[in-house]
C-alpha cells in the first residue's frame, strides 16, 4: 500500500474516533453563582425545572426566565409546574417565541438586555448543555455572563443511564455539528 494512502488511513481512523469519542462527554456543568436570572430551556422532562427551583430557592437568582420549547409543555402549563416546585409566580419571565436551543439563546440574551440584566445561569440537561453553552457563548456579545447548570432528569438519572440514551446521544451529536458549521434553522 501506498505510504501516503496508508497515513491518510490512520489520520482519517484518528479523527473520526476523536469526534465519536468527542460526542460521549456531556459532563460539563459549572458552579452555580450568584445571577440576576436562572434560565430554564424549553424541552426535557421536569428535571430542568426542579434543578432550577433548588437553585432559585438556594438564592442564586430573583429572576427565572422560562422558554418554553416544543410540544411537552404550553407555557400555561410550565408556569404551574414551576410554581409547583416552589418559583413565585411574580419571578418569572417568559419567552413564548423561542422554538430551538438558537432562538432560546436569542431571546434570552434579548430580556436579559431589555431588564438589564448581566448575568444568567442557564438550566438544561446533561445531554443538552454542550450545544446550548455553544451557542450562548456564540451570541453572547460579552456583556453577559452564563454560568451553564447540567439536570439530570427527574429521576436523578444522568443521560446515559436512561433507557432512550442513544436517541439522546446521536440527537445531540447531529445538532452538535450542525451547530459547530452555522445550521441552526436546520437543528432544533
Amino acid at each position: 500500500m501506498n505510504k501516503r494512502i496508508l497515513i491518510s488511513l490512520i489520520a482519517a481512523v484518528i479523527i473520526v474516533t476523536a469526534i465519536l469519542a468527542e460526542s460521549f462527554f456531556h459532563t460539563y456543568t459549572d458552579n452555580p453563582e450568584n445571577s440576576d436570572a436562572i434560565v430554564i430551556l424549553g424541552g426535557g422532562d421536569q428535571g430542568r425545572v426542579k434543578k432550577a427551583a433548588d437553585l432559585y430557592k438556594a438564592g442564586y437568582a430573583e429572576k427565572v426566565i422560562i422558554t418554553p420549547v416544543g410540544e411537552r409543555y404550553t407555557t400555561e402549563e410550565l408556569v404551574s409546574i414551576i410554581r409547583h416546585y416552589g418559583i413565585n409566580e411574580k419571578d418569572i419571565l417568559i419567552d413564548t417565541k423561542s422554538n430551538s436551543t438558537y432562538t432560546n439563546a436569542q431571546r434570552t440574551i434579548e430580556i436579559m438586555n431589555d431588564n438589564e440584566f448581566e448575568s444568567a445561569l442557564i438550566v438544561t440537561n446533561d445531554y443538552h448543555i454542550k450545544r446550548a453553552k455553544l451557542i450562548f457563548d456564540r451570541l453572547s456579545d460579552d456583556n453577559q455572563t452564563f454560568n451553564y447548570i447540567a439536570a439530570t432528569n427527574l429521576e436523578g438519572k444522568k443521560w446515559y443511564e436512561r433507557d432512550d440514551m442513544f436517541s439522546h446521544w446521536i440527537g445531540e451529536f447531529i445538532k452538535n455539528w450542525g451547530y459547530r458549521f452555522g445550521l441552526y434553522k436546520f437543528f432544533g
